[in-house]
């Protein structure tokens, strides 16, 4: 499904996969705001789990030429999926409720959720390197050093799966913590600052740096770091669920034989890469990369199925995807809609625990996740479809993506 949408004073076309209606007025706006941006590339991607962000919506593919747009990848800088096919066989009469929440217990002792943070500094290793922007660079020992390894809140989780060959995958969704939001804040600012020197009025929120100049550079840089202490802080969750499987499987007296490699895909990031013969900045804020045969992870809410894919280059969505099912409420929203009994009663079939601490992450805030799926057939193809067995959350209070 591609539906185009054109208004005055845009730039360029906006194209969508998913209909116009179904496009909240906030979102409409914050595209079209996008789409009037004096460095914007030929045309604007939309996703099918497209929904209001600050700034800029999410679900949406933004490109532009020598400029990058901070705000355009979010503060939650490469926030994103990673995914592991255990290689073990999912047994429901043997790993029954009580073995899973044994195992979610063991994961939420060596993980911390929420605005929790490890009590003893963790090794940082390669990401253990200088910042461009200087004033940050102390985070590193005061913040990340300790929440290396943490889920963090909002939409961030961890997640045990079963496939349709009966296999157990592990999940995990967080980012970059506050190290991330910090540069995405310093950077956003300076882009801010330096409009007025450029002789530049950018659209609103959408302040960008030049890449021909240091600053853009400098950015460009930290955001890497962010990306890569994002990915870091993936994996080190990822060996924390599996060091659990492991240890609930010795009273099966079974064990992990030969696990897959992980699977890695981030959103919230920015990349120069090339689309129709032009170097463009692909911005993508809650989308991520679906190169031809790219393999990606599009997760659904709490309690619905999520999705291994592969990607099919598509060159309209800039070879991309959406990164999940995309939300229909607001968090005040789904607070004041969703009840206790409907949370509950929403993730039957699973044994994860209702909670009001994150009743705001119920699937009924959520767009249906075969729908999403459905609408970007020519983005991607399935491989795998991943049913929920328990979710682990932390506090929703906590900033998202």
């Amino acid at each position: 499904m591609l539906a185009e949408i054109t208004a005055e004073g845009d730039r360029v076309p906006i194209k969508a996969w998913l209909p116009v209606e179904e496009i909240e007025p906030g979102a409409l706006e914050q595209l079209h705001n996008a789409a009037s941006h004096p460095f914007v590339g030929p045309h604007l991607a939309v996703m099918p789990d497209c929904h209001q962000g600050v700034g800029v919506t999410i679900g949406s593919v933004l490109p532009t030429v020598r400029e990058v747009i901070p705000n355009a990848v979010g503060v939650d800088i490469g926030c994103g999926m990673c995914a592991i096919d255990t290689g073990v066989r999912f047994n429901p009469k043997k790993m029954d409720r009580n073995f899973w929440r044994t195992w979610a217990g063991r994961v939420q002792r060596d993980v911390p959720t929420g605005f929790s943070v490890h009590k003893q500094p963790q090794r940082l290793g390669h990401l253990d390197r200088e910042l461009r922007a200087k004033k940050l660079q102390s985070l590193l020992k005061s913040k990340a050093i300790f929440q290396l390894g943490t889920l963090g809140g909002g939409n961030h989780f961890m997640e045990a799966q079963v496939d349709e060959r009966n296999q157990i995958w592990l999940m995990v969704h967080s980012g970059s913590r506050h190290t991330g939001l910090r540069i995405a804040n310093h950077y956003d600012q300076w882009a801010r600052d330096l409009s007025g020197a450029r002789g530049i009025n950018p659209p609103r929120d959408l302040a960008s740096l030049p890449l021909d100049d240091e600053i853009g550079q400098d950015y460009l840089h930290d955001m890497t770091w962010a990306t890569d202490f994002a990915l870091a802080n993936r994996i080190a969750m990822l060996e924390a669920m599996l060091g659990a499987l492991e240890r609930s499987l010795d009273t099966l007296h079974e064990g992990i034989d030969n696990p897959h490699p992980p699977i890695n895909i981030h959103h919230n990031f920015a990349a120069l890469e090339t689309h129709g013969g032009e170097e463009l900045v692909i911005h993508r804020k809650g989308a991520t990369s679906a190169q031809p045969d790219q393999i990606g992870i599009i997760p659904g809410s709490m309690g619905s199925a999520s999705y291994i894919v592969r990607g099919l280059g598509n060159p309209d969505s800039f070879a991309s995807c959406s990164h999940g099912a995309g939300r229909t409420m607001s968090r005040s929203q789904a607070r004041k809609t969703i009840s206790d009994a409907d949370f509950a009663a929403s993730l039957e079939g699973t044994f994860s625990k209702a909670s009001a601490s994150y009743i705001d992450e119920a699937p009924g805030a959520y767009k249906e996740i075969t729908t999403v799926i459905s609408r970007q057939r020519d983005l991607i193809d399935v491989l795998h479809t991943l049913k929920p067995i328990i979710t682990l959350k932390g506090d929703s209070r906590a900033k998202e993506d």
